[in-house]
C-alpha cells in the first residue's frame, strides 16, 4: 500500500485523521443505524408508490446530520490525494514532476504535440491531426484536470485501459481512428497529486462519502471524478516498469491487445 505523509487516501481508513475516526467510532450506532435505515425505508419507497412522495422520517437524521457537520469542519483542515492516469513522454514526466500538473490548456496541447514532432516521437502526419483539435477548448474539458480518489479505481481496466494505453491524454486521442502511433510512444504513469480538501469540488458530499465507506456501505458512492481548475502539485509519478505499478493495477492480468 503506497502512503503520502499528511495525506488522506479515500480508501485507506489508516491514513484519515485520528479525531475523524474517533468520532465516527465513538457515534458508530448512530451513524450505522442512520445508513441502514436509510436502506430500509428505500426499499420500502421502491415498494409503495406514495412513500416516493410522502417519505418517512429516519430516526437518525439529525444525529446523523449533528456528526456529518463536524466530520466536514475535520476534513477542512486536511489535504487529500488526487489519482491521475496518462500515457507522458519522458520530458513530460519531469516537467509534472518539477512544476505540477496543470488544467487543460489549447496552447499548452499544442506545445507537447509540436515538441514530441521534434523530438522524433510522433509523425507530421499524425501531429496535423492533433493541433488545434476542438476537445482541448470545449467547456467541459477546457481548463480541467481530472482526478479520483480510490486505490482501488486503479484496478478498473475498463476506465483506464485507454488512458494508460494511448498518449497524451483523453482530449489528445479522442476520435482519432488510426491511435496505433499513439500507442507506441510514451510510458503508462500514475500521478499521486495532492488537493486541500476545502478546495475540493465534492467536499461537502465528501464526509458522507467516506462515513458511508468506513462502514462498507453504498448508500453514498465512493469514489468519483473531481474536477480541478489550479495547477496540482505533484507528490509522486509512478511508472510503467516500477513495482508498485503493477501492484496497484494489477495490470498484467488486463487484457493486452487493447492495452
Amino acid at each position: 500500500m503506497i502512503k503520502f505523509e499528511n495525506h488522506i487516501i479515500f480508501d485507506d481508513i489508516e491514513s484519515w485523521p485520528s479525531a475523524m475516526l474517533d468520532l465516527i467510532r465513538e457515534n458508530e450506532d448512530s451513524l450505522k443505524g442512520f445508513l441502514e435505515e436509510e436502506h430500509r425505508i428505500g426499499k420500502l419507497a421502491r415498494e409503495d408508490v406514495e412513500l416516493r412522495y410522502n417519505r418517512p422520517e429516519n430516526i437518525y437524521r439529525e444525529k446523523w446530520d449533528e456528526i456529518i457537520s463536524e466530520i466536514e469542519t475535520l476534513l477542512k483542515q486536511h489535504s487529500i490525494i488526487g489519482i491521475h492516469c496518462s500515457k507522458l513522454l519522458d520530458w513530460e514526466i519531469k516537467d509534472i514532476e518539477n512544476n505540477g500538473l496543470k488544467p487543460l490548456d489549447r496552447d499548452f496541447a499544442n506545445r507537447r504535440i509540436e515538441k514530441a514532432v521534434k523530438e522524433g516521437a510522433l509523425s507530421k502526419v499524425l501531429s496535423d491531426k492533433l493541433i488545434d483539435k476542438k476537445e482541448f477548448s470545449e467547456s467541459n474539458r477546457k481548463g480541467y484536470v481530472w482526478v479520483f480518489h480510490c486505490l482501488e479505481t486503479l484496478t478498473f481496466e475498463s476506465g483506464l485501459n485507454r488512458l494508460l494505453g494511448l498518449w497524451g491524454g483523453e482530449s489528445l486521442y479522442a476520435y482519432i481512428k488510426d491511435n496505433q502511433e499513439l500507442k507506441t510512444i510514451g510510458t503508462p504513469c500514475i500521478v499521486f497529486t495532492s488537493i486541500k480538501i476545502s478546495e475540493l469540488d465534492i467536499y461537502p458530499e465528501l464526509s458522507k462519502r467516506m462515513t458511508a465507506f468506513y462502514f462498507d456501505d453504498n448508500y453514498f458512492p465512493h469514489d468519483t471524478d473531481s474536477i480541478i481548475k489550479t495547477d496540482l502539485n505533484v507528490l509522486k509519478v509512478v511508472k510503467r516498469d516500477e513495482k508498485i505499478f503493477e501492484e496497484l493495477t494489477g495490470i498484467e492480468n488486463w487484457d493486452n491487445e487493447r492495452y
